[in-house]
């Protein structure tokens, strides 16, 4: 019975089956998020959007909320000695914070309570975390020593060996 008054209207049938499809599709649901947040104020996605157009391809990044910035780089080191992997790695670790505290604004940067950035190497990844206010205060460092200094007292920093 309802198929006989359903089947007449074969366009409404196909419309519903493709707005089905569309609800049903991951790409909608990155959408309507991305566009229901717009209005909402979200101090990650500020630095984010800022940062993600001018950041290296192998730069992955994710805000979980508001105030919390996951970064997560593929290492381009192809070293095999474990030592040499473990100084390129800490090494792109600190350019990588240099590199995030240039390219983002640093009045919005400042009030990010959260950065974690990893970064992943087939050997070693290095998973590493501190606030906007210390990558703010790193883009006035100049020498290696001083960058070296303050991301020790700043930047709390862990290995898992693979």
């Amino acid at each position: 019975m309802i198929w006989k008054g359903t089947l007449k209207y074969p366009v409404l049938i196909i419309g519903i089956i493709l707005f089905g499809l569309y609800l049903n599709d991951p790409k909608t649901k990155q959408f309507w998020s991305k566009y229901s947040g717009r209005y909402i104020p979200n101090t990650c996605r500020a630095v984010m959007d800022r940062v993600e157009v001018k950041a290296p391809d192998y730069w992955s990044f994710e805000c979980p909320g508001t105030q919390l910035l996951q970064i997560t780089i593929q290492s381009q080191n192809v070293e095999t000695k474990h030592l040499l992997i473990r100084q390129a790695i800490y090494k792109e670790l600190a350019n990588a914070y240099k590199t995030l505290g240039r390219f983002s604004n640093p009045e919005t940067l400042e009030f990010l309570k959260n950065i974690e950035i990893s970064v992943v190497h087939p050997n070693l990844s290095v998973k590493s975390k501190t606030d906007g206010q210390a990558v703010v205060q790193m883009i006035s460092k100049k020498s290696p020593a001083d960058i070296a200094k303050h991301l020790k007292l700043t930047v709390k920093v862990k290995e898992f060996k693979k």
